[in-house]
């Protein structure tokens, strides 16, 4: 093998951890509010209803979780759902 061609395979895989480590990310559940999400978006939540621990898919509107109706739920978790159909390029 080259070095050139060890250069390029080196390359694949440092983007290829890049891309793990950001989808790592992605995917980790963030605790209520120790961390805050940075942009007014739809998120998946946990939240307590009545000592049950739901999933929730709830609008972050810069200063608090509310479904768009206005209801606020206590939410202890919440993460990215990543793109969605019609969102990528």
């Amino acid at each position: 093998m080259s070095d050139k061609d060890s250069d390029h395979m080196l390359l694949e895989l440092q983007e290829a951890r890049a891309e793990i480590d950001r989808l790592r990310g992605l995917l980790r559940w963030r605790k209520w509010p120790e961390e805050k999400p940075e942009g007014k978006d739809e998120y998946m939540t946990i939240i307590d209803d009545e000592g049950n621990d739901d999933t929730c898919l709830l609008f972050w509107n810069g200063s608090e979780f509310c479904l768009r109706g206005g209801f606020r739920p206590l939410v202890s978790y919440w993460r990215p759902i990543g793109e969605l159909p019609g969102d990528t390029e």
